[in-house]
């Protein structure tokens, strides 16, 4: 595949062509959901949480992360229902569809297909898509998607300058609303940058812009009322949230936030940055003369949008003092920069550079692939860390459950992981964890299950039940309790090496704490 870039030949590539490359990120995206759900069916971070809260279909779901995800997770779990499947199966889906806006937005800034392809493969060098997408990544996988369409649909409605354009760049515009409430900021960037350059300034159309602001309006409104219904909260989450509420002075929270911004910008460039340093080193020490001209139009939007995603986040922290800036915040920022980059590079003359990139893209998909299987297999600190949170035996509560009457009931779960695992079990019952409404009717029999860890307390069930304060809110007592252990899994240990315990205590229906949409009082062992 690589080795087509450096030959001369005028056709294209199966892989280099819209089909090509979205097939290939697609097989890609379907070789880790496999070795995933096939591995393990546990939800692991931010899954187990989504699957509790996408019970029942609502125009909003909490106020520091809009609903779309919800809205398409709750639409794939009609197919697959409460499982890893669902999950794995958008995430994955949703990434093939980037993929295919941002070869088609490359395709407009680098000439040469083959080099365009490569530049969409490459995006697997940063370590957020190679590694991190994985594992707990949710609404960001959204924010992705509706980035590179926005961009995209963004060149489309300027080079077209027909209404019907911004049409359609207005829905992307209002689906980008709802992936996360970042995505503003990356549409205000995409037109800055426009304004920026005397090319692209005199091809906006006001009436276009202003019909793209309506057309956008009607997919985000379902949120906006809700958001509305809430009132004044959703500032004070805003707040809280981005870390601009706090005793520390403005200043400090500035320069902390700001400091954190570099690093995140640094972090997420890697590694990807260090391999183009690396093979084209002549290039960024300037001894090499292009080939070709300068940049063209669409390469050089690209790199303004970046510049001023940069700028105006920047801004935004020094002037709200926000200190809650991490890594795995930055795709926004840097989504367009490959694009940039790999059109500077297509400008100049190389033999077997593209060869060597190319290849150590491919040796590093191998590579995180395979590197994944040892936490699969063998769940223990050496392999995945101390927690395996993903590995953990939750499916030997079904039976034991079952049989106490479970699969119709309140659960009530004493943490997300334990709540977001007991619906995949129980896709009938009525899961309530801290904090999540569960608009939904209670049932004729109400259970809390809450996780001891790898060792059995020494204190009966009942007891224990109690000394946790499960009774506090109400004098609640339960009706009866119980404890049950799960085993982990190990390719080559003996079974029981590793187990974890769980309490089970069967509660009055009618309590307050089993009649609730949301259990504000939990217990936390």
């Amino acid at each position: 595949m690589i080795e087509a870039i450096s030959q001369s030949d005028e056709e294209t590539p199966l892989f280099a062509t819209p089909f090509g490359v979205w097939a290939i990120v697609a097989g890609w995206g379907l070789a880790h959901l496999l070795l995933r759900a096939l591995s393990t069916p546990v939800l692991g971070t931010d899954d187990m949480f989504e699957n509790v809260l996408v019970q029942t279909l609502e125009p909003g779901y909490m106020l520091r992360q809009p609903p779309l995800y919800e809205w398409l997770l709750w639409t794939v779990q009609q197919v697959f229902g409460p499982t890893i499947w669902s999950f794995l199966f958008l995430k994955y889906g949703l990434i093939s569809l980037a993929a295919l806006f941002l070869f088609l937005l490359a395709r407009r800034a680098i000439p040469d297909p083959r080099i365009a392809a490569l530049c969409v493969f490459a995006y697997s060098l940063f370590y957020q898509f190679g590694w991190n997408l994985h594992e707990g990544v949710t609404h960001t996988v959204v924010l992705t998607t509706a980035c590179a369409a926005s961009a995209y649909l963004w060149v489309c409605a300027l080079e077209g300058r027909t209404l019907g354009r911004y049409v359609v760049l207005g829905v992307a515009f209002g689906a980008g609303m709802l992936a996360k409430h970042s995505y503003p900021l990356f549409g205000f960037a995409l037109i800055l940058a426009a304004l920026s350059d005397g090319m692209w300034r005199v091809k906006i159309r006001i009436a276009g812009l202003a019909l793209a602001v309506i057309a956008a309006g009607p997919t985000y409104s379902p949120y906006l009322y809700w958001i509305l219904s809430e009132g004044p909260t959703f500032l004070a989450n805003a707040s809280q949230t981005m870390g601009i509420a706090g005793e520390t002075s403005h200043l400090l929270r500035a320069g902390e936030g700001l400091g954190k911004l570099a690093f995140g910008l640094l972090g997420f460039s890697v590694p990807l940055l260090p391999v183009l340093l690396l093979v084209f080193w002549r290039r960024y020490l300037g001894l090499k003369t292009p080939g070709k001209g300068a940049l063209n139009d669409v390469a050089r939007l690209c790199g303004r949008t970046v510049l001023v995603m940069i700028i105006l986040t920047a801004l935004l922290i020094a002037v709200a003092g926000a200190t809650y800036v991490k890594e795995r915040h930055m795709h926004p920022l840097l989504i367009l920069l490959p694009i940039y980059l790999f059109a500077d590079l297509s400008r100049y003359s190389w033999k077997a550079n593209w060869r060597y990139f190319g290849a150590a893209v491919k040796a590093l998909v191998v590579v995180v692939f395979f590197a994944r299987i040892p936490g699969l297999m063998a769940p223990d600190n050496f392999w995945c860390g101390g927690k395996c949170r993903h590995m953990k035996s939750y499916a030997d509560l079904k039976a034991p459950l079952a049989e106490l009457g479970a699969g119709n009931a309140t659960l009530i779960a004493n943490d997300d992981y334990t709540g977001g695992n007991l619906k995949v079990l129980f896709p009938g019952a009525r899961v309530v964890t801290d904090g999540i409404s569960v608009p939904t009717p209670a049932r004729d029999k109400c259970f809390y299950v809450w996780e001891e860890g790898t060792k059995k307390p020494g204190l009966p069930a009942v007891e224990r039940f109690v000394a946790l304060g499960g009774h506090a809110p109400s004098g609640l007592k339960p009706l009866s309790a119980r404890y049950m252990t799960g085993a982990w899994p190990h390719i080559w240990k003996n079974a029981g090496w590793r187990t974890t315990w769980w309490g089970v205590a069967e509660l009055p229906p009618e309590s307050p704490a089993c009649q609730r949409s949301s259990q504000q009082v939990l217990l936390r062992g």
